[in-house]
């Protein structure tokens, strides 16, 4: 920022277009400054949608803003979104940014919905395959599965898998690691 020797002085033009485009984001009329002046702070411009402001308050750049929409289309919808559209009237080009937006936005809403009816697909398929409890209480469910907290280390509390007498904890085959709950959980399906 300091000046160095040999280096000219800015001119209050030169400042004064650095302060414009360090605001860029401020500005929605320029006026009836030619577009050769306004480009370079036009270009700083990131949102299609201020350029459009400023172009409806000042018609005088809408001729020559195409390359401006070009350089929006190319980045938000492909290079090949320009040789798709190409507007009789120059000064069109917004529009044809409108209408690709709008033909972006309804493709995304119909994929976002085509993945919504998946993953619909998808859950309905797991809670098939999930486990459930029928004819018994959530409750009692819960009330079992607290009571296998208890019993699940050899039958209450005998060590890690054999007792004393040497025989082996057999494996349960219902959802409770204790065999005995699972008994219980069977004799209330049966009912």
């Amino acid at each position: 920022m300091y000046q160095q020797e040999g280096d000219p002085f800015p001119t209050l033009f030169e400042l004064a277009k650095r302060a414009c485009i360090r605001n860029v984001d401020a500005i929605d009329d320029v006026g009836d400054l030619p577009y050769s002046i306004v480009r370079p702070i036009l270009q700083k411009l990131e949102n299609p949608l201020k350029l459009d402001i400023i172009q409806s308050n000042c018609p005088q750049i809408a001729e020559d803003s195409a390359e401006l929409w070009r350089a929006f289309i190319r980045r938000d919808f492909g290079p090949e979104a320009l040789e798709i559209y190409e507007p009789a009237n120059p000064q069109s080009w917004n529009k044809v940014y409108r209408k690709l937006k709008r033909e972006k936005d309804v493709k995304d809403q119909t994929d976002i919905e085509m993945l919504k009816a998946a993953m619909k697909v998808a859950n309905d398929q797991r809670q098939k395959r999930q486990v459930g409890f029928c004819g018994v209480r959530k409750q009692d469910v819960q009330k079992l599965r607290s009571l296998d907290r208890g019993f699940s280390m050899g039958g209450g509390g005998g060590g890690g898998g054999r007792s004393s007498s040497g025989w082996s904890r057999s494996v349960s085959t219902g959802p409770f690691k204790n065999q005995t709950l699972n008994k219980v959980l069977m004799k209330g399906r049966r009912r």
